[in-house]
């Protein structure tokens, strides 16, 4: 088997896996599908095996002369380490404070078992904003004593010492006491986060060849466009009173609605034949800013998820089938190792076929599968 195989051969394998596992967290639960698949040695495996085939593939195509296409696939190597750092070494668990006791240690998710801390902490006052006029709560605040010095923790606020993240979670009934997530990933998450970074470059880089500046730009004010709307809401649930919902959701959809528009002409390409060039032509220019407004949407909400649930990624239905559809498009940018995609009839029914992807993200999961976005 050559490493083209390998490479693109563990990608589809990973894409029925992505979607199997969703239907197995439907069917049987979020710990199974934790334990079975996305914990298991074998799915890390099979990450492993895709970062280091097409790591080889490259150096044997030569393809770390373009720059900007190698900038690209680095930036996913270093995601997918900055994972497997975390998914080994991180810490996570909860604290449970109770207003004027001091706590040294937390709950440990992975053995359910004190871990120590390396400072004191003390739940001073938790305190609950509302909206104005309602009872629904607007904010959760709980006021720390952290050796010694006065801080807060708030939704989508969090409090960062010597390495370890807090995070407001929850908060007991009497309004007496408050539940912190505790994480303490100081490689992992800056791994990543560098991933993110050179992602965002090499996008950038990409769209200025592909689509020119004039491209880049209408592409940006659509996304400001959609901004600027979204923006104006007042969501009532608090974890959605962020700027980060605005920037989220505009380029995704923005995002969509570019994969909609190449579906639309792949179906008018397929039945007049005579604009079947052209059409393959601007449907090949599109797929880049649409798959490239999707990644940005991806590492949008896996930041904000960071800042909000102590984690970036947390294989919820929602972000699982958003990976799957990145794949699925992004598998006709490989156009010269893949040579099907090089024929236009094939292409524009390849087009047509990978909205469903779009279309189980967007709405199948919410009414199918659930889970943590089913708000959205």
């Amino acid at each position: 088997m050559s490493n083209k195989q390998l490479s693109f051969g563990t990608l589809i394998v990973l894409l029925f896996v992505l979607a199997s596992a969703t239907i197995v967290e439907k069917i049987y639960g979020t710990d199974t599908a934790a334990e079975s698949i996305y914990g298991a040695w074998w799915f890390v495996a099979l990450w492993g095996i895709l970062t280091i085939s097409a790591s080889i593939y490259i150096v044997s195509r030569k393809a770390y002369l373009k720059i900007n296409a190698i900038l690209l696939h680095v930036s996913f190597a270093l995601i997918l380490t900055g994972a497997l750092v975390t998914f080994i070494f991180a810490e996570r668990g909860q604290l449970h404070l109770r207003q004027g006791e001091t706590y040294e240690s937390f709950l440990s998710e992975s053995n359910l078992q004190e871990h120590p801390l390396p400072f004191d902490i003390r739940l001073v006052l938790f305190d609950i904003e509302y909206h104005p006029g309602t009872s629904e709560p607007a904010d959760f605040i709980s006021f720390l004593m952290i050796d010694g010095e006065m801080c807060n923790v708030s939704l989508n606020d969090i409090h960062k010492h010597k390495g370890y993240r807090l995070y407001q979670m929850s908060y007991d009934s009497d309004e007496m006491g408050s539940i912190l997530m505790v994480t303490y990933d100081p490689w992992g998450v800056t791994i990543t986060y560098i991933g993110y970074l050179l992602l965002a470059i090499s996008m950038l880089w990409i769209l200025l060849h592909k689509i020119g500046w004039k491209g880049v730009l209408w592409t940006f004010l659509s996304v400001a466009a959609v901004w600027v709307y979204i923006s104006q809401l007042n969501p009532m649930t608090p974890i959605l009173r962020t700027p980060m919902l605005a920037a989220h959701v505009s380029v995704i959809m923005i995002s969509y609605l570019l994969f909609l528009f190449m579906m639309g002409a792949g179906t008018v390409a397929l039945t007049l034949p005579k604009q079947r060039e052209r059409l393959y032509r601007w449907n090949s220019t599109l797929l880049y800013p649409a798959l490239f407004l999707l990644a940005a949407g991806i590492f949008i909400g896996a930041v904000w998820a960071n800042i909000s649930w102590g984690r970036y990624w947390g294989w919820d239905a929602k972000e699982t089938w958003a990976l799957i559809t990145f794949l699925v498009y992004a598998l006709p940018v490989h156009k010269g190792s893949l040579p099907i995609f090089r024929d236009r009839v094939k292409f524009h029914i390849y087009c047509i076929g990978a909205l469903l992807t779009v279309l189980m993200t967007f709405l199948g999961v919410s009414f199918l599968l659930g889970g943590i976005h089913s708000y959205l």
